[in-house]
């Protein structure tokens, strides 16, 4: 990977990281709710769990997609499924008042949330596509990609868990908790349209 290839994937990876999306929608709505603290897991899930498919989209899995387009629709569907019960959910949100059984997600479930993540495929794919080469020098450039990709997710990961703790503290403060819910709902079924569109 040369140094254009480099700047390239740093100049689409920042926006993709840090624009809303499912995963960045999902951190806040989670710190807003429980907190900063116990919604670390979700966010290295996040974090771990991306970087990780990074590398083994570009070991091929990426090209499965060309010969069972089935499997991409499948996905769609799966995410739009979960995420729009993850909308519902929003609905009713009550900060820091979480019901019997109501947690953030683990750490496993946030990285295997990844799979069925339209946008996270889409990036994921794109990151390849765009900077590993298919030479000799394959296996460097995706070991960059990875841990390109970890590096800015760990800065993307806890600045959305930042702006869910301290858009909490803000509606505390103002009375306007019983909007957050609907608003965090349109903006995932928003990303849901968006995805499937």
């Amino acid at each position: 990977m040369d140094a254009t290839a480099f700047t390239a994937f740093v100049a689409a990876a920042i926006p993709g990281f840090f624009t809303p999306g499912p995963n960045n929608l999902m951190l806040m709505a989670s710190s807003a709710k429980f907190g900063f603290a116990r919604t670390i897991p979700h966010g290295l899930g996040v974090t771990i769990g991306f970087a990780l498919m990074v590398v083994v989209v570009g070991f091929g899995l990426g090209q499965v997609f060309q010969y069972l387009r089935w499997l991409e629709t499948l996905l769609k569907i799966l995410a739009a499924i979960n995420l729009l019960y993850l909308a519902w959910t929003l609905l009713g949100l009550k900060i820091k008042d979480q019901g019997a059984g109501e947690r953030p997600l683990t750490f496993l479930e946030a990285a295997g949330f990844q799979w069925i993540n339209p946008k996270a495929w889409a990036l994921a794919v794109s990151f390849v596509a765009m900077v590993v080469d298919a030479g000799p020098a394959h296996y460097w450039g995706l070991a960059v990609v990875g841990l390109g990709c970890l590096i800015i997710g760990a800065l993307s990961s806890p600045t959305w868990m930042i702006f869910g703790e301290r858009l909490e503290k803000l509606l505390k403060r103002t009375g306007g908790e019983r909007f957050l819910g609907i608003a965090m709902a349109l903006l995932v079924v928003a990303s849901v349209v968006l995805f499937l569109i």
